[in-house]
């Protein structure tokens, strides 16, 4: 779902690192992944949602050329731990396909000035996405605590308006993990970057030349 948004990202070379489909979906196992495929020159790293607590834990590390993590709509502990627990238990592919299931991916996470064209394409990748996946980053999303970590990484925080999955002060916990941290807000929903994918693009490059700034 980053046709879009890469589309509108100019003069910044732009890669996406798919998560693996099959094994294990803990943040450990999934960074070590993300750490052998990262490049061998300076990068800045974006993490959306989920994703964020892989970033979080490469920003823990000794990680060659990370100048920078962009963190969008992310967390460091679980944001809706019961719905989170509960969605793992339900049959994912199967409810997506609903008739009414439009109207929830517009509620949590597309908005709901989405079409039918967006919510056919969040199908189309759910699809492409084993259940047992899906679920098992459910569970994680479920178990996820801030343990407290400190990292010096710089970096810069882009949250959604209207975020019904994630709560204004989880932001709290990046200002406690991260010593140089930027705030800024756009006006959407949980997927920020699919639902507003050209203002996202004009935030994530503000956000790389803030941060390319840092270390330039």
């Amino acid at each position: 779902m980053f046709g879009p948004l890469l589309a509108n990202i100019q003069g910044i070379e732009a890669i996406v690192l798919p998560l693996p489909n099959e094994g294990a979906q803990d943040y450990k196992s999934l960074a070590e992944c993300i750490l052998t495929r990262l490049p061998d020159e300076d990068f800045i790293l974006v993490a959306e949602s989920f994703s964020g607590g892989i970033a979080a834990l490469l920003s823990q590390l000794a990680v060659p050329h990370l100048k920078g993590i962009i963190f969008v709509a992310s967390f460091l502990s679980a944001p809706k731990k019961l719905l989170a627990h509960f969605a793992s238990l339900l049959p994912i592919r199967q409810l997506a396909h609903l008739p009414l299931s439009g109207i929830v991916y517009r509620l949590l996470f597309l908005g709901k000035g989405a079409g039918n064209k967006e919510i056919e394409l969040f199908k189309t990748v759910i699809d492409a996405v084993p259940t047992r996946a899906l679920q098992l980053r459910l569970k994680v999303i479920a178990q996820t605590k801030y343990d407290g970590f400190k990292s010096s990484v710089p970096a810069v925080y882009i949250g959604a308006a209207h975020d019904m999955l994630v709560n204004p002060q989880k932001r709290l916990e990046f200002v406690q993990a991260y010593s140089d941290i930027t705030f800024a807000q756009l006006d959407g929903p949980h997927f920020i970057l699919q639902a507003k994918a050209k203002e996202g693009a004009t935030a994530i490059i503000e956000a790389v030349r803030l941060l390319a700034g840092k270390v330039a």
